[in-house]
């Protein structure tokens, strides 16, 4: 208040010194004798605007006394008007004339200014333009710095915050001041020595010129204002735009020679404060009356008093409808009664000190639209003003779509955008917010379930990702029909959906959801197959892990790692079941880790090596070897491969292990070939993870081009199951792979424990099928050789070669040579061993049979 106050009392002041300047130059047309012409509308008011309050009090009792002392005792100065509008209505003297100037008429300028011409003192940081208007106002010398010397007068015009430079009598540019070229955008290097007149595009040059000129002759004797002195010019900056100037000379001189001073600023910051306000005015009403939120003023009794034309789309209600009425008319009743403490403090707390306080800069709230009923609205509040009494504006908008924008982007951000289950990140929300509930586990506990589809990816490569999707997304609707309301399912990606059961009392509740999962999961699926209408059941079992909270953990981390362990656990028992937590299951985990790491540690340390079992043929002779990997711990000793193959498996290790088996085998069997044994191949087992890699037949090809090895003695030996979880990407591998290397053979593996199609199964481009070593080991129960002698019988019609692996007695060797089986392998014939064993095994003829 003490502010506002204060800027009143200078706004006054201002007026009645503009009043004095005015009414003393006014009064100075009517007395004085001699011309001089001066723009009424920039020249007095530059009169009038000096920087500082004092100094223009001071000109104006310097320019009353002075007109006193010419006009005689007897003539009185006029009234001065103190209204800022009487003044703008004031009427021109009878010497001004129809151009808007006042034609002075001076006395003899030498006892105007003292009757020696002295110049002003002009002091460093003050305006030159101010000193120099001054005296062509008063109708003295305008004349700068008699005399000065070079160091004085540098720094007067350095420090000026006017656009200065000096001229010669050629009006070439000798110097110029920071503002000048901060101003017009030229460097001093690019300016000085330019003539004046090439950066002015119109106004005043040749005025400037002449002055300028006017040194030589006059010798630099003092040279009285004319009219044309008070200029608007154009000029050029250094970008090539044109800007606006008000430019004043003055004649100086340092170090004794004489020079033109030229002063310019620019003339939109030095507008009348009446024009300020009205185009703040004006800028006020364009800018509410254009924006599109509703603008609101109200007062401390809750009362509208503005409204702008927005808020006729917002609210629905016409500005002159609002204007006077409570502003409780835009809210429900108890909205705005919950709220209106809130709106009360915006009239005592501005902007800066809201965040101290914890006041918002803005709120949220539901309006009421006059049409439309409810609606979510969203207000900010400047700071409070007085007018007439203390008000506050309010900005308000309606954010029905901002709304609904951040619904759609919450669904996308924390929900499963194929199945509409919660996704990562909300189960992370839901579960930190259950486990931070101390009260719930006072009267029992919560369940996290992870659970695996089984098969699913047979589905997938098989009918296409279309069933593959539809399936995940029945699977989501039977998930939810399994669990109570109080419960939640949400899906990690791929096949892995997780299950948060919000209150159960133990063991028995959870193992109780879980079998109606299993039971909801199990039944039969009707999917459409990829590029066909009709509908195709498919059948899927889970795994899933269970971990109780806080029992089996009371954080994130542990109990999601709890129930991850139980759900592999689930998957290893057999699958299709349900496993709950318990502490061996960490140690398991911990020796998976350590194998992992061991994996690496063996692999970059040439741990590994690989041993070969022979194959024979039923005379007993050698013809070929099947490599199988071993590896010699350097502490623990040999590895089984039972132990660490599943490791590498599910981590991903088995392709550089596979990598490495194939350059090893195919350069051994190089030698091999090139050592006496031209027809000797060797077997090499690809796993399901290799096999699925994208650039399996590249990585083959490159091991095969860099050991030099012959493809028509390398056999690649693929599993059944591998082959039938997605058998028309497995046939394109094998075309590719026998297109690229002819003479290459492929086995099928462990042939009769999968579940392979006929249909498929005579487009295989295998070479051989190897019976499983679990129906050999079998043979003579009446079932199982029904199903040996169905391989046999399968593979012949097919003309494919039969192995049969596993053979340890004479009688499984007799059986399998009486139908025709060729070759065989087994501990009849030799266990696994190194490379050099088998050098001697080549040795002789036929292998003994035990």
């Amino acid at each position: 208040m003490q502010e506002k106050n204060h800027d009143r009392k200078l706004d006054a002041i201002e007026r009645r010194l503009d009043a004095v300047a005015q009414a003393i130059v006014a009064y100075e047309c009517k007395h004085f004798k001699g011309a001089c012409v001066l723009p009424a509308t920039a020249a007095l008011a530059e009169a009038s605007e000096r920087s500082e309050t004092a100094a223009l009090a001071e000109a104006g009792e310097r320019s009353e006394a002075a007109a006193l002392a010419e006009a005689g005792a007897g003539d009185e100065v006029p009234e001065v008007i103190e209204d800022l509008e009487e003044i703008e209505d004031l009427e021109p003297v009878d010497s001004v004339e129809a151009t808007g100037s006042f034609e002075v008429e001076l006395a003899d300028t030498q006892a105007a200014d003292g009757g020696d011409g002295a110049a002003p003192a002009v002091q460093p940081g003050e305006s030159i333009f101010d000193v120099i208007l001054e005296q062509i106002v008063q109708g003295l010398h305008s004349f700068l710095a008699q005399s000065a010397d070079g160091v004085r007068f540098d720094l007067l015009l350095s420090s000026a915050p006017d656009a200065v430079c000096t001229l010669d009598a050629e009006a070439r540019i000798l110097s110029v001041n920071p503002e000048f070229t901060g101003h017009l955008g030229y460097t001093e290097l690019e300016i000085v020595g330019r003539s004046f007149d090439e950066i002015i595009v119109e106004g005043g040059e040749q005025r400037i010129v002449q002055r300028a000129q006017n040194l030589a002759s006059a010798g630099g004797e003092h040279q009285l204002p004319k009219p044309e002195d008070i200029l608007v010019l154009r000029i050029r900056h250094s970008d090539g735009s044109q800007v606006s100037m008000e430019c004043v000379t003055a004649v100086s001189i340092r170090d004794g020679v004489p020079l033109l001073v030229a002063a310019l600023r620019d003339p939109s910051l030095h507008r009348s404060l009446v024009q300020q306000l009205r185009e703040s005015k004006d800028n006020y009403d364009a800018l509410s009356e254009t924006l599109s939120e509703a603008i609101v003023r109200i007062d401390e009794r809750m009362r509208i008093v503005y409204a702008n034309r927005a808020v006729r789309k917002t609210f629905g209600f016409a500005p002159e409808e609002l204007c006077g009425e409570p502003f409780s008319t835009l809210f429900p009743d108890e909205v705005f009664q919950r709220h209106e403490q809130d709106f009360r403090k915006y009239f005592v707390v501005d902007d800066t000190d809201r965040a101290v306080l914890g006041l918002p800069g803005s709120l949220e709230l539901l309006g009421c639209h006059k049409n439309r009923g409810i609606t979510p609205m969203e207000i900010s509040f400047g700071n409070s003003k007085e007018y007439r009494e203390r008000t506050v504006t309010c900005i308000i908008r309606d954010i029905t779509q901002r709304k609904t924008a951040e619904r759609r982007l919450q669904q996308l951000a924390y929900y499963d955008q194929l199945t509409g289950l919660g996704n990562r990140d909300l189960f992370e929300s839901d579960i930190r917010s259950l486990i931070s509930n101390r009260e719930l586990f006072e009267k029992g506990m919560a369940a996290l379930l992870f659970l695996d589809l089984d098969g699913f990816k047979q589905v997938n490569d098989t009918l296409g990702h279309d069933a593959g999707d539809q399936l995940l997304i029945d699977t989501g609707t039977r998930l939810r029909r399994s669990l109570r309301s109080s419960d939640s399912v949400y899906r990690f990606g791929g096949d892995e959906f997780v299950v948060l059961l919000g209150f159960v009392h133990g063991r028995r509740d959870a193992a109780v959801v879980a079998t109606n999962i299993l039971g909801e999961i199990h039944m039969p699926y009707e999917l459409s197959g990829a590029g066909s209408r009709a509908s195709q059941t498919a059948t899927v079992g889970v795994s899933i892990g269970i971990a109780l909270i806080p029992a089996d953990g009371d954080t994130i981390e542990s109990v999601t790692r709890a129930a991850d362990l139980a759900m592999y656990h689930a998957k290893e028992s057999g699958k299709n079941r349900f496993e709950f937590y318990n502490a061996q299951l960490d140690a398991r985990a911990k020796e998976r880790w350590e194998v992992e790491q061991g994996i690496r540690s063996a692999l970059a340390n040439g741990e590994f090596v690989l041993h070969y079992q022979p194959i024979v043929e039923s005379d007993g002779v050698v013809r070929g070897v099947e490599a199988l990997l071993r590896w010699n711990h350097p502490h623990i000793g040999e590895i089984p491969p039972a132990r660490f193959i599943p490791v590498a498996e599910e981590t991903g290790l088995i392709i550089p292990l596979g990598n490495w088996v194939m350059e090893t085998a195919f350069r051994d069997l190089r030698a091999w070939n090139e050592n006496g044994y031209p027809n000797l191949y060797v077997a090499v087992n690809l796993s399901v993870r290799q096999f699925d890699q994208r650039d399996l037949v590249d990585a083959v090809s490159g091991a095969i081009e860099r050991s030099g090895a012959s493809a028509a003695n390398i056999k690649l030996e693929i599993t059944e199951s591998c082959i039938m979880s997605a058998p028309k990407a497995a046939i394109a591998k094998m075309n590719e792979l026998k297109r690229r290397h002819p003479g290459l053979s492929i086995s099928i593996d462990d042939f009769g424990t999968g579940y392979s199609s006929l249909s498929y199964l005579s487009q295989l481009p295998a070479d051989a099928i190897k019976i499983d070593l679990s129906f050999v080991a079998n043979l003579f129960t009446a079932s199982n050789q029904k199903v040996v002698n169905a391989i046999i019988n399968l593979a012949h019609s097919m003309n494919v070669d039969i192995v049969a692996e596993g053979v340890e007695s004479r009688e499984q060797w007799e059986y399998f040579s009486e139908h025709h089986c060729r070759s065989m392998q087994g501990y009849l014939f030799g266990r696994a061993v190194s490379r050099e064993e088998v050098d001697k095994l080549l040795d002789h003829p036929a292998l003994p049979r035990r």
